[in-house]
């Protein structure tokens, strides 16, 4: 006998699942009425998660809501740090900052301030086509709703998803307003503890006219931040073969051919500035100016040291314990070998502003608004490097590698002196700078109609037009000796200082790394560049633009879209949602310079000037129904069509490369736009105050995948392994993701203040290869598994969360693969008073360093990363 899939056995099912005290927990007992429920005001971290969770429920979409506590407190210290604790997400960091995120595997993610267009930040080679989380300070963001499901209104651009992120509105101020806090971020590898702080204020005015209000909010943050990263790097082995003094080589044995060691360290400072002006005529109609602006500079040094092995030279190897499983011989002695110091510096700067006004007004039974919209960024870089090289004829070294995979390997120079640097010759210096712009202009206008009575609720209609704009231009100075010839080993200017890292890598307690080894102090390349280049004449930097690497690159961008939101009720059951569709059409341009491979009379590089015009369109239908089974369990689906446009800087046809290394990466103007096709089915159960339990399947069919192709090209008579984006074939992207959030109210005191959050993500993806030879891989940067554990515990004044976020295996690229690992972050505040409250904030608690492989073997190591744990104490106030 088949049982009839009603709401009373959905709730009945769920709450054989979930526990038969959460089905009932809204359900109030014969002698209880609702009016007889104490009412409990919330606050602190679980006022925000109710607060979300409340936002999720009554979302048309299949999306999650992040809110802030109150004005000013933001659950984390960085949003991205908050998004990766939503089912789906996965986030990258900068120096152990997080950085961006990828939802369901794709990083194509529409990054959205206040509804409208946002980027910043950059790359390598170009403007980030998406916004850089670091950027964007928690402290003035209201909150962030993050769009899995895709409906006609939203702006195009993300197959991965949208996330929305909402300064605070002036009119939600309860009259004036003051919120500020002041923290200090400690380091524990680069052991310094810096300033960070906000201030958020603002009021408002009831004016003349009935419901006439003005409202002006105010945000301010800086903060300071000192980082530091050890890495460890290995190129592919040698095998090797033949007899030695301690017996021939088993098959199969190998040594590695080169080790790169190197500390990152350096200095972030951020300063950010919103202005929000709201003016309410009265209910139905207001006039409103939202601002920003963003500095921030950032400032990386680097001490590398770099050992070249010939396996034509090794002399003797211990090959104990060498297999098919482990060929890494365990020691390896060689009789000679290249020893290189480099040094660099790489100095960042990047303005950031943003301004829209706005008018919205309701009459009868239509809604108006209308927007336009300013948003421009500027970067410059200036990357500086400098090179000594060893200058024995015969430098003998013994490699062990018996740690392998799990340990860096220890190296015994024997008698060299690497603290002496008349061991070493001046052999390189090297300067690039590199300025990029962007900036758009946008205006829309969107109408809704709203019906008294059917199917169809209201209508809704809108127009956009923008137009985007960005120039990369590179200057680059290059000056290496490969003949052999060098600067001398003498140091007239000073530069070469004893290096300071005697703690590099030390978690390690298999590796021997030198802390006192010798190197031009990185700092000196910029504080006395201009002296260096004097010196050494080498004249100023060249300002004139180098054909190789200008890219002029715009978009106009016309969109139209039409949409219409319904209800109904369908056997007892109420559906609504809203189904339409998004018309984008976009015409490119495309000015670079093409090298015809020409001389001229002085042997310099003929270059030709190219234009490029594309012009494409996309139709992009979407839905979404959601059935209320009960009041507490809604039932999703959703299909949409979406589109991602290349990234900016794999349009840029220039070149970024590495002469020592023979590699480099640039880009492709000839880049197509690709598309996905999506389906979503969520359940969602919501229970007591803050309850969910929820599950979903996802389907993605993307077509166009970017791909990564690496292959040679031959540049100013040097041969290099490039790589470049290509467009591919069709490829999938599918997984499940489950949730459960719940406060334990109802336990007796102290434990009625605990709560906990749970989720779980499964993605499977399946693309093409980059070579046509080998089956399909997995995404770059995808965990198939990702979960977060979150205990929670808020009563009276206190407020803590333990929080657990773990991801398996990922590629990096598609040869190298970065084992799983999970952070543990920690996160406690205690209210003194109605104003004052004091925090703590502890980041990657178990000091979870990584360990990369190669992606066909994970035996084969590739690099080892040791990260630092973060504690940030801080105080805050509000009136």
């Amino acid at each position: 006998m088949k049982t009839k899939l009603t709401p009373t056995v959905v709730a009945s099912s769920l709450s054989l699942i979930f526990g038969s005290q959460l089905a009932l927990a809204n359900t109030p007992t014969d002698n209880q009425s609702n009016e007889d429920v104490e009412k409990i005001i919330v606050t602190g971290l679980r006022s925000s998660i109710v607060s979300s969770i409340s936002q999720k429920k009554d979302s048309s979409e299949v999306s999650d809501v992040i809110t802030a506590e109150d004005i000013g407190k933001f659950p984390d210290i960085n949003v991205a740090e908050s998004l990766q604790r939503i089912p789906g997400i996965q986030i990258t960091r900068s120096r152990g900052e997080a950085s961006g995120i990828a939802i369901r595997g794709l990083d194509e993610v529409a990054t959205l301030l206040n509804g409208r267009n946002y980027f910043g930040g950059s790359s390598d080679v170009s403007i980030n086509r998406f916004a850089s989380f670091e950027d964007i300070p928690a402290e003035l963001v209201g909150s962030v709703k993050v769009y899995k499901s895709i409906s006609a209104d939203l702006i195009e651009g993300g197959i991965g998803g949208v996330v929305d992120i909402q300064r605070t509105d002036a009119l939600s101020l309860d009259g004036f307003t003051f919120a500020g806090s002041v923290k200090s971020h400690y380091s524990e590898l680069s052991k310094k503890w810096s300033p960070r702080g906000s201030i958020v204020t603002g009021n408002v005015w009831d004016l003349d006219g009935e419901d006439e209000k003005l409202g002006v909010i105010l945000g301010v943050s800086y903060l300071e931040r000192t980082f530091r990263e050890d890495q460890v790097r290995v190129s592919k082995f040698s095998n090797i073969t033949g007899d030695f003094p301690s017996g021939k080589a088993p098959e199969g044995a190998k040594a590695i051919k080169s080790l790169n060691s190197s500390p990152a360290w350096g200095d972030r400072e951020r300063k950010v500035y919103s202005l929000g002006v709201d003016y309410a005529l009265d209910a139905d109609t207001k006039f409103y100016f939202d601002g920003g602006y963003t500095d921030y500079t950032s400032v990386q040094k680097r001490q590398e040291y770099v050992w070249g092995f010939n396996a034509a030279n090794i002399i003797d190897a211990d090959f104990t314990g060498v297999n098919a499983k482990k060929p890494y011989a365990k020691s390896v002695k060689f009789s000679d070998m290249t020893f290189d110091v480099l040094s660099m510096i790489d100095d960042r700067y990047t303005k950031t502003y943003d301004a829209a006004v706005g008018f919205e007004t309701k009459f009868d039974n239509w809604a108006i608004s209308t927007e336009a919209s300013y948003i421009d960024t500027d970067n410059e870089t200036a990357f500086r490097n400098s090179r000594i090289r060893d200058n024995w004829d015969k430098l003998p070294v013994t490699v062990n590698q018996g740690g392998f995979p799990n340990q860096p390997p220890a190296v015994d120079f024997g008698d060299f002196n690497v603290a002496d640097k008349g061991n070493f010759n001046m052999v390189q210096w090297r300067h690039l700078s590199r300025q990029l712009s962007a900036n758009e202009k946008a205006f829309k206008l969107d109408a809704d109609y709203f019906f008294d009575e059917g199917l169809i609720t209201s209508l809704e209609a809108g127009i956009r037009l923008a137009k985007l704009e960005t120039i990369k231009n590179t200057q680059n100075n290059h000056i290496f000796d490969a003949s052999g010839k060098t600067y001398g080993t003498t140091d007239p200017l000073g530069l070469v200082e004893p290096s300071r890292w005697n703690n590099f890598m030390s978690k390690y307690s298999g590796a021997q790394f030198f802390g006192q080894y010798v190197a031009i102090n990185p700092t000196y390349l910029l504080s006395r560049d201009a002296e260096i280049r004097k010196h050494y004449g080498f004249g100023s930097q060249s300002t004139i633009q180098n054909p190789k690497d200008h890219f002029d690159y715009s978009e106009d961008v016309s969109s139209l879209y039409l949409k219409a939101n319904f209800d109904t009720v369908i056997s007892d059951i109420y559906v609504s949602g809203n189904f339409g569709v998004r018309y984008v059409k976009t015409k490119t341009t495309a000015d670079y310079f093409f090298d015809t491979g020409n001389k001229d009379a002085d042997n310099k590089p003929i270059y030709e000037d190219v234009t490029d015009n594309k012009d494409y369109a996309e139709w992009l239908p979407s839905f979404n129904i959601n059935a209320e089974l009960t009041e507490e369990v809604i039932l999703r689906f959703a299909g949409s069509r979406t589109f991602a446009r290349p990234h900016l800087g794999d349009l840029a046809p220039s070149l970024a490369l590495n002469y020592e290394q023979g590699r480099g990466s640039g880009g492709n103007p000839d880049l197509d736009p690709f598309t996905a096709d999506s389906l979503d089915l969520a359940l969602e159960y919501y229970f007591e105050e803050g309850g969910l339990l929820s599950s979903g399947l996802f389907y993605k069919k993307v077509d166009g995948f970017l791909q990564t192709i690496e292959s040679k090209e031959t540049i100013g008579g040097q041969e290099f392994d490039i790589r470049r984006k290509r467009n591919g074939g069709s490829g999938t992207v599918k997984g499940i993701e489950l949730a459960y959030q719940q406060f334990f109210t109802s336990l007796p005191a102290p434990f009625d203040g605990l709560g906990v959050q749970a989720n779980y993500t499964y993605v499977d993806s399946d693309v093409p290869s980059p070579n046509p030879e080998l089956p399909n891989i997995e995404l770059e940067r995808l965990s198939d598994n990702s979960y977060n554990l979150v205990a929670i515990y808020e009563k009276n004044d206190f407020s803590g969360r333990l929080s657990y976020n773990y991801r398996s295996d990922f590629l990096v690229s598609s040869t190298v693969k970065q084992e799983g690992f999970g952070q543990l972050d920690a996160s406690f505040s205690y209210q003194i008073n109605d104003q004052f409250r004091v925090s703590l904030d502890a980041l990657n608690l178990l000091r979870r360093d990584h360990l990369e492989v190669r992606a066909e073997d994970n035996a084969d190591p590739f690099r080892w990363i040791a990260t630092e744990k973060q504690l940030l104490l801080g105080v805050s106030y509000k009136y």
